[in-house]
């Protein structure tokens, strides 16, 4: 009997069953057999039991396995609560011999592949050395999945504010960099790769960023532009935009004047905007010629394109060393790109006196015949017409009236009119809807269709009801965007972009006031243009920035961007913009 209760206990049998056994005299012999039963009698509930399994090569797969049931029954119990007491009981059991069996190796690839995501999964800090491992062992093809957990769980732990350990950081730049977009298999490893390189932006990925954007493009080769162009540059770009790291600043800007890396400008003026104050000096040079560099990469563009690149990312950070550059290069400006662009800059920055006749000027130069590539189908003349809305000069309304008159057709007579309807006043209402009614008449729009036409008396018609309600009262327009905005009519958005400019055109003799209301309202006006004619409204009333009205448009995005509203990420564009403009002018 004896033996049979010690090999009761040595089966793990120790239940009801087992304790019902009699009892019997215990004499020394039997003692040592005892022992082995006591020892043998592990309960197989308790993690610490599998924990001590895995050092045993033969039992290691099904302790992996095992353990990590317990930690998926755990979550379950705690409804996916990380912070639950039993949890981090179970993990502090757990998660270091588990981490130092994958960082040891020798598993067969089924169990490896299977604890690496079950280690990401938990977003613990001490998985760290099991990630390192998976970065450091990555093989195209065939550890895609080790790494794609393993980014996905750098990426969360980097986002939680955890403190990524510099191993995880320099291996993680050693797969981006021997990426090869071209040859993924994998496009959720791809996006896991990029999110988790841009969530660190470790400043040891400065220097490492800026060398890999001195790489060449090979011209119309679809692999070159994959991987250069789309994944290695694009993501170092967005690195330094995320670091602010100044010292690329040049070499941002020879990317900008790089032809064939053309498709890397918006995301370039958007990281040289980040660092505006570092940026404009170095944009100065490269207009005004001051730097060889510039200059040699500049000849590679026609017409001179490359001047209008730049003075378009001078006019984006709006300081106003940028617009006293382009001021001065305006009179010498031989081309119609640059004649075109340089004006159509000055529009984007804070009011001052010699902007308005410098931009009319360079109009006068062009004529209904000039063409810039740069526009495509938009006459330079017609763009320039179109941007003077910005100006927020209701006495640009009869400038407009006589350019409608002489434009050579009915299209480029129709953007001119949109321009007229922002910036009429009510006094030149009527002679705005007679032009409009003109155009309308002419034999010569016969070839556009009724719906245009609908369109834009639709246009005047709105800007006309807000005009008659608030006359010249800038609070009257202000209180304008409260009203809900139609959705099944497209156009009820112009009622909104009427009242946003009247409320700069009325406001500025107050305009701290008018831009602290106007802030009140950018969240609630969710139509992407009329909220874009809001935050514009904000933009010209700040000439020398604003820290807090940006720091409030960062808490719009902020809350827009956890609503996850794709037409609100749409509207949100220019509010990012906007927020980094303010703050660009507000820099010393």
């Amino acid at each position: 009997m004896r033996t049979v209760r010690s090999l009761c206990c040595t089966l793990r049998l120790l239940s009801a069953s087992c304790a019902a056994l009699p009892a019997a005299p215990i004499v020394i012999g039997v003692l040592p057999l005892l022992a082995a039963g006591l020892v043998a009698c592990e309960d197989e509930n308790e993690p610490s039991t599998w924990v001590k399994r895995l050092d045993d090569p033969a039992q290691r797969a099904n302790a992996i396995k095992r353990l990590t049931q317990f930690y998926e029954d755990g979550m379950t119990k705690a409804s996916n609560n990380t912070e639950a007491p039993e949890i981090k009981q179970l993990l502090d059991t757990i998660i270091d011999p588990m981490t130092k069996q994958y960082t040891a190796g020798g598993l067969d690839d089924k169990t490896r592949v299977d604890l690496i995501k079950f280690l990401a999964e938990t977003h613990d800090p001490r998985t760290q050395p099991a990630l390192a491992k998976a970065l450091k062992d990555f093989e195209m093809g065939k550890t895609d999945d080790e790494v794609r957990v393993s980014c996905e769980s750098i990426n969360y732990m980097a986002k939680a504010g955890v403190k990524i350990d510099p191993t995880v950081v320099a291996e993680l730049w050693n797969v981006f960099s021997g990426f090869h977009a071209s040859k993924a298999k994998s496009e959720r490893l791809y996006k896991a790769l990029h999110e988790a390189i841009l969530a660190v932006h470790d400043p040891s990925y400065g220097d490492k960023a800026i060398e890999k954007l001195k790489a060449p493009v090979i011209p119309d080769n679809v692999d070159s532009s994959m991987d250069q162009v789309q994944w290695w540059q694009l993501t170092s770009i967005q690195v330094l935009s995320e670091l602010k790291y100044a010292k690329a600043v040049k070499q941002l800007t020879l990317v900008l004047l790089t032809p064939t890396k053309i498709d890397l400008n918006a995301p370039t003026r958007m990281a040289l905007l980040r660092m505006a104050k570092d940026a404009e000096p170095e944009l100065i040079k490269a207009l005004n010629g001051q730097d060889p560099d510039y200059v040699k990469a500049g000849e590679a563009y026609k017409d001179k394109t490359n001047l209008a690149i730049v003075a378009d990312t001078l006019a984006l950070l709006s300081r106003p060393a940028g617009r006293d550059a382009i001021l001065a290069a305006l009179p010498s400006a031989d081309t119609d790109t640059t004649r075109t662009a340089f004006a159509q800059a000055l529009v984007q920055f804070p009011a001052d006196a010699r902007v308005e006749p410098a931009f009319l000027g360079a109009y006068k130069k062009l004529t209904w015949n000039s063409s810039v590539d740069l526009l495509k189908d938009l006459k330079p003349r017609t763009a320039l017409a179109q941007a003077s809305a910005g100006f927020y000069d209701p006495a640009l309304t009869d400038w407009l009236l006589k350019e409608i008159a002489g434009a050579p057709d009915t299209a480029n007579k129709l953007v001119l009119l949109e321009a007229a309807l922002k910036l009429m006043p009510t006094a030149k209402k009527a002679d705005v809807g007679a032009a409009l009614a003109k155009v309308k008449s002419d034999p010569k729009s016969s070839d556009i269709p009724p719906a245009v036409f609908d369109a834009s008396k639709k246009e005047y018609d709105f800007a006309s009801s807000v005009l008659d309600k608030c006359g010249t009262s800038s609070s009257c327009y202000v209180a304008a965007l409260d009203e809900p905005i139609p959705s099944g009519d497209p156009l009820a958005n112009f009622r909104a972009v009427k009242a946003a400019t009247m409320a700069v055109v009325y406001g500025q003799s107050q305009a701290d006031a008018t831009r602290g209301e106007l802030l009140k309202r950018v969240d609630k006006v969710k139509d992407p243009s009329a909220r874009l004619a809001v935050v514009e409204a904000i933009d010209e009333l700040a000439p020398r920035g604003d820290v807090s009205a940006a720091d409030a448009l960062d808490k719009v995005v902020a809350a827009d961007t956890k609503a996850n509203d794709p037409r609100l990420r749409m509207a949100d564009d220019p509010v990012v913009k906007v927020a980094l403009r303010l703050r660009a002018r507000a820099a010393p």
